[in-house]
This record gives structure tokens, sequence and C-alpha cells, in this order.
């Protein structure tokens, strides 16, 4: 595993360095035009434990730590597990650095010039462009708050006062007045353009309701499937279960031996026959020899059995 990682390393950079073998390695990158080296430290707990990378000089940057210039804050170091690629974090953090070059430590940060705001005098005092001064006085003030100065988007100034008597009093004449007005109208103009595309929306939201409809059904159709070839795989494997143990080779050879025991016991029952004079020369010797003959072939197997999984342990089977 930990030469899987130095290979990355070498495969995912360039101009990788080995400064001590399996342990220290260095690769160096373009960092606004001036080169950075990246020292990588691997400790005796790599890779189950995460790799130090020290830049040098040291950065202004989220990443690196301003005082001792390591790298601890860059999403591959603080999401390192036993699966990282070492090659591909270093690759990740010299890119950052090649794309958004920091500033070196020791390098003053350039201050932003603040320039005074000119702020434009009060409108009371004015500087002309002839140089002349002009002045707003009491009765100038009063002339621009005047009625005259101030908005009439409703255009009431137009009106005669007959006809604002008449809006006074007719409320259909002043509904007319009102839906007239030109921000009236934009309102109406813009609420008919939401109303023609919601009804567009829902008629093609309704043109796909059967193809919703037919998808739907499909997936049902499918999750039926599925729970059926699930039920048929877990009886198939229930099945694949007992017959693996029926057939493994302990499990035969326990029943070599229960055949072998039962040979063995079946031949002496024979003998005892005829000790016992039950049964004559001609039946004991064809009864004896079958059973000793069914005995020894299965003793064979079964020590043959015994030597092939004695050898398969020695194997690390």
């Amino acid at each position: 595993m930990r030469k899987r990682q130095i290979d990355t390393l070498k495969i995912f950079n360039h101009n990788v360095q080995e400064v001590k073998e399996n342990e220290e390695y260095l690769v160096n990158f373009n960092c606004g035009g001036r080169e950075i080296a990246i020292n990588i430290l691997l400790g005796n707990g790599f890779p189950n434990e995460k790799p130090k990378l020290i830049v040098s000089p040291i950065l202004r940057h989220p990443w690196v730590n301003g005082t001792t210039g390591e790298i601890d804050n860059a999403p591959g170091i603080l999401n390192y597990t036993i699966h990282s690629d070492l090659g591909r974090i270093v690759q990740a953090v010299g890119r950052e650095f090649e794309k958004h070059p920091p500033k070196f430590v020791n390098e003053p940060t350039s201050t932003p010039q603040h320039h005074s705001q000119h702020h434009a005098p009060p409108a009371a005092h004015q500087a002309c462009r002839n140089g002349n001064v002009q002045e707003f006085g009491p009765d100038n003030r009063n002339a621009l708050l005047s009625p005259s100065h101030e908005s009439d988007q409703f255009g009431l100034r137009n009106l005669t006062t007959d006809e604002l008597s008449r809006l006074n009093a007719d409320d259909d004449c002043l509904e007319e007045f009102i839906t007239k007005l030109p921000f009236v109208q934009h309102q109406n103009d813009e609420m008919d353009q939401l109303l023609a595309g919601i009804e567009s929306l829902a008629v093609e939201n309704l043109a796909r309701k059967e193809a919703v409809e037919e998808r739907k059904s499909k997936v049902e159709s499918l999750a039926l499937e599925f729970k059926e070839l699930g039920q048929q795989w877990e009886s198939m494997n229930q099945r694949y279960q007992r017959k693996a143990e029926d057939f493994s080779p302990q499990h035969i050879k326990e029943l070599l031996q229960i055949a072998v025991s039962t040979a063995d016991g079946k031949s002496d029952d024979e003998a005892q026959r005829f000790l016992a004079g039950q049964s004559d020369v001609g039946t004991f010797l064809q009864n004896f020899i079958e059973s000793r003959k069914l005995y020894t072939m299965r003793k064979a197997k079964e020590e043959r059995l015994v030597q092939q999984l004695t050898a398969l342990e020695r194997a690390a089977f």
C-alpha cells in the first residue's frame, strides 16, 4: 500500500525528487512565475495516517499554516482516508497554487489607496460653470417643495375641477380612469403574460401526464419483478448453502467415516453369525468378502481425503 501511494505521487506529478526513500519527497510547482516546493513527509503510520505537506517558502493561503508552512486545511488532507491517492492530493494543491497564486508570508501586502470622495455641495450652494454661486432663499425652497414639483403619476393635475368631482362621485368612472393609467396597464400586461405562461405550462404538464403514468406503471412493474427475483435469489441461495454444506470436504469426510464404520460392523456381524453356526461356509465367504471389500474401498477413500485436507491446511487454504 505504501509503495502504491508513492507510485501515484510520481504518476500525477512532475519533478518528483526523492529526498529519503519511502519517507520524504519533494515536488516543485510554478506559483505566479515563481517556483515553490512542497515537501511530502510520510510517517511510520502512512498510509493509515495522513501525510504531512509543508510548502516552502511559506504562503498566505487558507490551506497553509502561516507559522509552520504546513498544508493542513486542503480538502484532500482534511478528508484523507487509506483509500485516498497521495499523488492526486499533491496535484490538487499544486493546481490551486498555480491557478490562484498566493503571496509569500515575507512579501509585503499592497495597501489599497483610498481616494477621498468629493461630495457635491448642497443644493442651496452650487457652483455654476461661470463661477457664480446661485443661492436658494426661503422663497426658492418653497417653490421646490410646492405641489408643481411633486410627482403626478396619476395625472390629476391635468384634470378640471368638474372631472375631479365626477371621479369622486362616480365609481364606474373612477374604475375606468384607473384602468387607463399607464402603470396599471403595464401591470395588467404583465399579469396577462404570467397567466399565459401558467396556462402553457399547465397544458404541457397535461400532455406529459400520459408519459409519466406510463413510466410510473413501468417502474411499478420492474419493482414487482425485482421483488420476485429477490425472493427467487433468496430461495436459491438457501439451497446453495445447504448443498455447499452437504458437499463440503469436512462433511464428506464425516460421511466416509460413518460408511467405513458401517462396512466394518457388517463384516463383524457376518463373522459372528458364522461362528454361531447361523450361516454355512459359502454364504459366509460371499457376504464377508463383499463387506470387507466395501470396507477397504471406503477406508482408502477416507485416508486419501484426509491427506488432501491436511495438504490444503498446510498451504493455508
